[in-house]
């Protein structure tokens, strides 16, 4: 038998661990976007691995922001923490 978390639980550790992150990069960490032969990648400068979904929500906060153009145009692959 198998228990289930609610919406609610997934959405709060969602939130925490996308405050985390932002909390790493406020310190100065950078996410990076790579690709890799199973797909895409998400880690911060120092290795911690990002899941896609956290970094979907932290690459959309306001205060982060896109510092290079990526291999493609429009498709940026470093995101940093920007002072409000």
């Amino acid at each position: 038998m198998t228990i289930r978390a609610s919406d609610s639980v997934r959405a709060r550790n969602l939130r925490l661990r996308v405050a985390h992150c932002i909390t790493a990069m406020t310190r100065g960490a950078t996410l990076q976007l790579t690709y890799t032969r199973h797909g895409s990648d998400f880690c911060l400068l120092d290795g911690t691995r990002i899941p896609p979904e956290v970094a979907l929500a932290v690459v959309n906060d306001t205060r982060i922001h896109s510092v290079d153009k990526g291999l493609f145009p429009g498709t940026p692959q470093t995101w940093r923490y920007v002072e409000p």
